[in-house]
């Protein structure tokens, strides 16, 4: 019989009472930030959407450059993009750039971002809304804080050896609040992670420098709808995770999609 992690809530509790407790034996305890990712099934891997399209890092590279600007013509199209997207008109750095792309990956755009949360119990969600038969995964990414950027608009999202945690937007702020995007980085206390064109290409996990900064649980799938009823007593469900899009927004992002194939969402 496979053993689990995860049996239930309490399971859960214990192994995040002691990750943060500071007695795992990481390599760069205590400078780190956990966070965290659930995925439905045990198949996944800690791998970018645009990553599992492509074979080769000039193929994401294209791919990238191809659906940047195709998603900048979308957002012309919609009747308000400020919608959309924020962008700073006085641009001094990559701002906009990072802005491109964190905005096609809340719009379920594959891009080289993968998405993270500060809260635990956010990612357990995402590991057992779904797949109700199928064992999930509930991951921990302690980051050294010196790969954490409080403004990372310096930095060039295309750069060689890019490694970083994106630390911007994880809360709203008013001028904000029509921007979709911004909803969805607050509600889900999301954080972004991103590497560059020729690592992206290796699921985390498989990186040598970053096993020791990963730990998987795994969840028994006969415990994902009594731990789905404990998180709804917390007040997360669908409803409060999820920020729908309009149907003028929808509809052109799926159209985006089709032009390339991807799966709808």
């Amino acid at each position: 019989m496979k053993k689990f992690d995860i049996n239930d809530y309490k399971d859960f509790e214990n192994i995040i009472s002691y990750a943060s407790s500071g007695t795992l034996s990481w390599q760069y305890k205590p400078l780190f930030q956990p966070l965290y990712r659930g995925h439905s099934k045990d198949t996944y891997k800690l791998e970018t959407g645009i990553a599992r399209k492509v074979k080769s890092a000039k193929e994401i590279q294209e791919l990238e450059a191809n659906l940047i600007i195709d998603f900048k013509q979308l957002v012309t199209n919609i009747s308000d993009y400020r919608n959309i997207i924020h962008l700073n008109n006085e641009i001094l750095d990559y701002e906009n750039d990072w802005r491109w792309l964190e905005q096609m990956q809340h719009f379920r755009i594959p891009t080289r971002l993968l998405d993270w949360s500060l809260e635990p119990e956010i990612a357990l969600f995402f590991a057992v809304e779904s797949e109700e038969t199928e064992i999930g995964q509930f991951w921990i990414y302690k980051t050294p804080l010196n790969w954490n950027c409080d403004d990372h608009f310096p930095v060039n999202p295309y750069e060689e050896n890019l490694n970083i945690i994106s630390n911007s937007s994880s809360f709203l702020v008013k001028k904000y609040e029509d921007k979709i995007a911004m909803k969805r980085i607050a509600v889900q206390k999301g954080k972004f992670s991103i590497q560059d064109f020729n690592k992206c290409l290796i699921p985390l996990e498989e990186q040598t420098d970053l096993q020791d900064l990963l730990l998987k649980y795994t969840i028994n799938p006969k415990s994902k709808k009594d731990l789905l009823e404990k998180l709804a007593e917390q007040n997360i469900t669908k409803e409060t995770v999820y920020v729908e899009f309009d149907n003028e927004i929808e509809k052109l992002i799926e159209g985006l999609k089709s032009k390339y194939n991807f799966k709808k969402s």
